[in-house]
This record gives structure tokens, sequence and C-alpha cells, in this order.
């Protein structure tokens, strides 16, 4: 269910939102979970943020207002409530549930939400009552603290109940562009004591989701986000578009737990149009054997219809049984491998690389083709995957007319196919490395700028100093006035962190204040985004620090002004594993530098400000 109480319509220009072209909604759904969806800060730290923060902005509730007009119930978009949710999202704006997998069945789901959603004015209007009775703002948001109770009841719950087949996300993307989004469940550090926090937890599952124009279906299998559900502790799902984007619009059709009818199949069974081919390589893809003639060549109508299928925004991948090194390498010299998508080489059996296809990108074993010249491998993945549909190599000329076949003839399917490719070679980069995460990190090239603040960055800053959390080592928040007699201070050095990769830029992600003293680097205050937590950005922050003082007298120690607040334990985490120690009587945390080298060899940093203590041009390590 989503918040749809909260929803301002004078806040909404635009209330015209209507599909362009039909859709099916998800069929074959026995059980679902009653999620509450609202919207919330990527860097909430409410109520105190309240009063604090300029992009701070009042809902009826007194809560903030992260969606530009709330949830709007729109009745245009198909699905099983009958309606979608519109949201447009603000700067740091996210939607997020409190997690539980109590499957319901889906109609008695559906009238509990229909019950909530007409009990909440109710609630509403007490809670406003007694905020105006008390001036308690806790009673303002009375309708929300109720149904944060309900919400851990069924978590509690659903300890014992059955298990979702997966999580299911229908959505519609308004724009001509993809957009994307991050889906992420991790165990709620709010609900939980300090000593839990301190154990070691699941890790937090993770996921990019490419949203293309139009209606797109992600699921996302049980077995993915198992450690997080069964683990017992109260979790959180939360949907983030990605951090360069603003004003993300989204309908939202699904987004719940669910089981399906074992006898159904839970895509659309009206034959679909097809959205991926897979191709066998060896007397299908090409004429011949490759282990028995290295200079095989494409059989005719292949490439055209490669072309065809690509155009038209039809993904291609593989499932061939070979040698991946020798089949890949004669892809490449016939200028193809290019269009291929998650491409499955192996000796596995083909219906199951055809599955692992379908799972990497997202889409319904209904929209898949598979073409092979073998009638065992075709009848082989027939009766193993009911819903793909297995082309003789030697009809592939009708394919051409086959209105199955057709994709979308439009500049937009060419973009939907390029935003594919683009995040197939992320997760190859990221796979190609398996455990090894510092190989992979360094395979991202990721690139630090440190700049002197400049007065074009006051607007950011202001930001990170206000919402920062997780990764706010002194656990200050300076509301904009307060941080301008900082800012002008020339006894201290303010510098801003700028990142990017392979991937694309993150912006500016950090703020630090440093004094340089004797032989001491002290670091008063560090305000660092959680989008790059994880990266060590911070390691290689401090080691420049270091370096940039080589020129001088060499500093001994380095100083973080850190101060714990329950909700900087990332902090505290990277300061332990640097080997900063505490200090005594002074607070806060110290690393000894001739014990300890701070370098970060796999992060390219460069320095673009001018006045770089210790010298007077532009440097780069």
């Amino acid at each position: 269910m989503f918040e749809f109480d909260k929803y301002e319509m004078h806040l909404h220009m635009d209330r015209n939102l209507a599909p362009l072209k039909p859709y099916t909604p998800v069929k074959g759904v026995a059980k679902m979970s009653l999620l509450m969806w609202g919207e919330h800060c990527i860097e909430c730290a409410a109520p105190g943020c309240f009063a604090t923060c300029d992009l701070y902005q009042s809902r009826p509730d007194q809560r903030c207002r992260r969606l530009t007009y709330g949830m709007y119930r729109n009745p245009r978009f198909p699905s099983a409530r009958g309606y979608g949710a519109e949201v447009t999202f603000k700067q740091w704006g996210k939607i997020e549930a409190r997690g539980n997998t109590l499957m319901m069945p889906a109609a008695a789901a559906l009238l509990a939400e229909r019950m909530i959603n007409s009990i909440a004015p109710l609630a509403n209007a007490a809670g406003a009552v007694m905020y105006r009775l008390t001036r308690d703002m806790r009673w303002s948001y009375l309708e929300y603290a109720l149904l944060e109770r309900f919400a851990r009841w069924m978590h509690r719950v659903s300890r014992t109940e059955s298990k979702p087949d997966f999580f299911l996300l229908e959505v519609y993307n308004p724009a001509d562009v993809p957009i994307r989004m991050q889906l992420n469940m991790s165990i709620s550090s709010g609900m939980m004591s300090k000593q839990a926090q301190l154990t070691k937890l699941p890790l937090p599952f993770r996921a990019l989701i490419t949203v293309p124009p139009g209606y797109s279906r992600h699921k996302f299998g049980y077995e993915q986000f198992s450690m997080i559900t069964e683990c017992g502790l109260p979790f959180d799902i939360a949907i983030i578009p990605d951090a360069e984007t603003t004003a993300s619009r989204i309908v939202f059709l699904t987004a719940d737990f669910v089981v399906h009818h074992q006898t159904e199949s839970v895509q659309s069974s009206s034959n679909p149009k097809i959205k991926c081919v897979v191709w066998d390589l060896d007397n299908t893809m090409w004429d011949g054997i490759l282990l028995e003639n290295e200079a095989v060549s494409l059989r005719p109508k292949v490439l055209d219809l490669l072309r065809f299928f690509y155009e038209r925004g039809i993904m291609l991948s593989i499932a061939s049984k070979n040698d991946e090194t020798s089949a890949w390498r004669r892809l490449e010299e016939l200028g193809i491998a290019d269009y291929f998508l998650y491409p499955q080489i192996n000796w596995l059996p083909k219906s199951e690389n055809v599955r692992i296809i379908a799972e990497q990108l997202n889409i319904g074993l209904d929209t898949f083709a598979f073409i092979d010249d073998n009638p065992f491998e075709l009848e082989e993945v027939s009766r193993a995957l009911r819903g793909v549909a297995c082309v003789n190599a030697a009809d592939i000329d009708n394919l051409f007319l086959d209105p199955r076949y057709q994709g979308t003839s439009s500049e937009e399917a060419k973009k939907r196919s390029q935003f594919y490719k683009e995040e197939f070679v992320r997760k190859k980069s990221a796979t190609r490395f398996g455990s090894d995460y510092l190989g992979f990190l360094a395979s991202c090239e990721i690139k630090l700028y440190i700049d002197a603040y400049a007065a074009d960055d006051l607007d950011r800053v202001s930001e990170l100093v206000q919402r920062t959390n997780q990764l706010n080592f002194s656990g200050r928040k300076y509301a904009r006035e307060e941080i301008l007699p900082i800012l002008a201070d020339d006894e201290v050095k303010k510098y801003v962190l700028r990142c990017s990769d392979n991937f694309g830029s993150y912006g500016a992600v950090g703020f630090a204040i440093v004094r340089f003293v004797k032989q001491e680097i002290r670091i008063e205050d560090f305000m660092l985004s959680c989008r790059v937590q994880g990266r060590f950005i911070e390691q290689a922050f401090f080691n420049h620090l270091v370096i940039s003082q080589s020129g001088q007298q060499k500093p001994k120690k380095l100083w973080v002004n850190f101060k714990p607040t329950g909700r900087n334990i990332p902090a505290q985490q990277v300061l332990e594993s640097l080997h900063f120690e505490p200090c005594s009587p002074e607070k806060g945390l110290r690393v000894d530098l001739t014990l300890h080298s701070l370098d970060c060899a796999f992060i390219s940093v460069a320095s673009l400000s001018a006045n770089e203590p210790g010298s007077g041009r532009e440097a780069s390590h």
C-alpha cells in the first residue's frame, strides 16, 4: 500500500499522466505481503533535521516532504489494486517500507489496504487535534506511528509464516529515457540495540534497476535476499533513484513480496512480444563447429537478423556449449560481440543458461526465444522452460515478419538496448573479480578530485553538513547560517571532494575542515555521502593530506574529530580499519603515521586547488 493520505493536490501541477500503451498486470499471484510505502529521505535525521535543514518542507503531519506532491492515486494505470501510485522524487528523496514477509491471500491483503486507507484520515485528524492542544510534534504523525507498530507486528508474525517466491516490482516510466533506481533491503539500524549494531549483520541486498520507458516488470528471487528476511531482525526496503537524477517521475503498480500459483505462470500467457533472442553458435550462428574450424563464418541472413533485432530494441544473448575463450574471440573477429548481453558459453544445459540470462535481465521467460539447429537442444529447453519460444535455425528467415519479433523501431528502442548494454558491462566488471573486491575497485578507475572550497560549493556543502549521518565523523550538523562563518575563516582549510568512476560521476560527495599544526594533521569535521561508502574515499583523502605536506615538515600524526552518535558507526569502522586509536585526554581518534601507511594506490587523486598547502599549483598522484 502507498501513503496516499499525505498527497497535496495544490503541489501537483500535472495530474493528467496516462499510459501510452495498454498493460496486463501480473497474473497468478496467490499471496502477497502488506508493505506500507512512504516517502523518506536518504540521509534522514528526523526530527532534528526539521529545524536545521534547508531542504525541509513540511507535510501536513510536519514530517519532511521528499516527494514533490506526495503519492498520487492515479486511476489511469491498471494494476492488481486498480490504480498506480504516481510519485516525483525530490532531491534526497526515496520511498521506504518496514519489511515483513507475512504472506496473506492476495484478496485479503488488498482488503486490508483499503481498510487502512479509509482509517488513515481519522488518525490524521485526531493527531492534528492533539498537536494543537499539546504542541507536541509527535502527535502530528500519529497515523505514521500506528502504522510503524503494525509493521513491526507483521514482521514478528511473519517469522513463522510462509516464505515469498520473489519480490515483484511493476512500474511505469513516463520519460523518454530510462531511469536508474536502486532496490535496497537492509537491517533497520534505528530499531536495533547498540549491541546488535556492533555485531556482524547480514550484508544488505542491493540491486540496480534500469527502468526503460513505458511499463516494465522486475523480479528478485527469494534466495537473493533471504539472509535479510530470515535473520529475525527488523529490516527496511527502500527504492532510491539514481543520485544524479532529479525530479524522477515514476508510477508504481506493484512493490511487494509475492507467492504465485504453482499451476499458473506469473507472466502473461497471451504470447507476449519477444524481448530477448538467445542464440546457439555452432551450425546456428555460424556454419560449422568452431572446435573443428577456427575460421567459421556467419550463416546467411544471421547478420541481417541481428541488426534487425538490435534496431528494434530486442536484446540478444548466447547459450552455447563451447570453449568460451575461443568462441568469444571469434565473435569479436566477426565484429558482432557487442550485440550480446550476458552470454553463457559453457557446458551447462542450455535451459539452465537461458534461465540465468533471464535472471540477469529481469524479464519473463515468456518473452524469450531460443534458436538452435539441434532438435535435442530445442526439446530440452522447451520442456524445462515452458514459456520460451524455440526456433529451429533453419527457420530464422520467418522471424523478419513474425509479429512477436517486431519490437519497436524507434530511437527509444535503441536507447533501451544501450542502457541494458551499459548495465551488462557494469555487472561483468563486478563479477569478473569474484571475491577480490579491491581488484574490482581498481578496475572501476575511481577518481577523487579534492578542491579548496569555493563560493559555488555553498549549496552542496550546506546539504552535506545538514544531512550526512553514517559518514559524519564528528556527528555535528550545521545550519546554513552556522557554517558560513567557518567557510569564511582563513585559519582553517576547507575541502570539497568530488568523485567519479567508469560508471559515471557522483558529483560533490564530501566536505572537510582541516588544520595543519606542526607535525600533525587535524581533521575537525569530515562529512562524506553514503553514495560512495565502501570505496575507500576516506583513506585516499587522508593519504592526500599527508602527501600534500611532503614539502614541509613531514607529519607524524593524523587526528580525526570522531564522536560516536549511534548513526555514524560506518565512520568508526573506517577509522578502526586504518589503525586509528582513541586519544587521551583529548577526544577523537588518531593514527601514528610513522607506523601505518594510508596509501591507496588504486584511487587516482587530483588536487585542482591553487592554494593547496605546500604547493602553489595543481597536483595529482
